[in-house]
């Protein structure tokens, strides 16, 4: 049996920097919401125990600088040390631009794999591996809305963020790391806060689970980022992206550590014509839409054919 396996993309609703650990991390607190984009991945078994990674995008590589051939690495050296696997990644995530492509396709291998290797692993070591790979990762072990703590690993899964249009743009061929950007933070500049912002989303989401009251707009008044202002010192013109947004009458709001911004709407039109105005001002734009947990294998197949 091999696998086709969705990867998606996600944004910070919430971004809050609370302190500098010691182990060199910011202790954060944060809602992830997952989107519509995703990537795709392609799992094929083979013999021999090989590992192999192929990419739709050139720039990226294919060995253990790409998180996805870690996460697989690790996995097959803890659990299947006798497994193979040939993965193709077609690339759709913006890469290095705050919408945690890397992280979701490491996340979606371990998912994979734990299936396609048969090795029935819980929920717990699965998050486990997933916070040794990266901070983001636990995250799309879950999917949907989410409450993250810690550096990111500490998650709790939230009702559904109400479906929304999402414009995602950021100046063409622009790309931040996001230990460019956390170098840049400085706690003492990030100023008045929105008072526990983080907090009274997740309450504002609790108490309308399953009673359907239109909230959209109290839940836009509570979007913040505190990495905003660093993303904005290294990259003026994700600041006049913003801007030009805001200016329209449209909220918007860096994703992570940028240097993607997000802008929602309910009005999809209105997003749309925006998104076509910033692309002939040589901006990359994407439009999509939030999405609820849903199940991301795409197909399983055998060679024989569908099963």
């Amino acid at each position: 049996m091999d696998m086709e396996y969705k990867s998606h993309a996600k944004i910070n609703l919430t971004l809050e920097i609370l302190s500098k650990r010691r182990d060199g991390y910011h202790e954060i607190r944060t809602v992830f919401q997952e989107l519509e984009l995703h990537d795709t991945i392609s799992f094929e078994v083979i013999s021999g125990g090989g590992l192999e990674l192929t990419c739709s995008d050139s720039s990226l590589p294919g060995g253990e600088e790409n998180l996805a051939y870690r996460a697989a690495l690790l996995l097959k050296s803890l659990y299947a040390p006798d497994k193979g696997v040939r993965m193709h990644l077609t690339k759709r995530i913006p890469i290095a631009a705050g919408l945690g492509g890397g992280s979701s396709n490491a996340a979606a291998v371990l998912k994979a794999l734990n299936t396609l290797w048969k090795l029935s692993l819980n929920d717990t070591i699965l998050l486990e591996l997933g916070a040794r790979l990266g901070s983001d990762v636990p995250f799309f072990l879950y999917g949907g809305t989410a409450l993250a703590e810690g550096r990111g690993e500490i998650l709790k899964p939230l009702p559904d963020f109400p479906q929304t249009g999402v414009l995602l743009t950021s100046p063409k061929g622009l790309k931040l790391s996001a230990a460019e950007v956390y170098g840049s933070l400085r706690l003492d500049r990030i100023g008045e806060r929105k008072l526990d912002a983080t907090g009274k989303f997740v309450q504002l989401l609790n108490e309308n689970r399953g009673l359907g009251n239109d909230l959209f707009d109290d839940f836009l008044k509570l979007l913040c980022n505190d990495l905003e202002f660093p993303v904005f010192d290294l990259q003026d013109d994700v600041f006049l992206l913003k801007k030009k947004l805001l200016q329209n009458g449209i909220t918007a709001l860096v994703s992570g550590s940028g240097p993607t911004i997000f802008a929602l709407s309910r009005d999809e039109e209105l997003l749309q014509e925006m998104g076509k105005r910033l692309i002939e001002n040589d901006c990359r734009v994407i439009n999509t839409k939030t999405t609820c947990k849903e199940k991301d294998i795409i197909k399983e197949y055998t060679k024989g054919g569908d099963h």
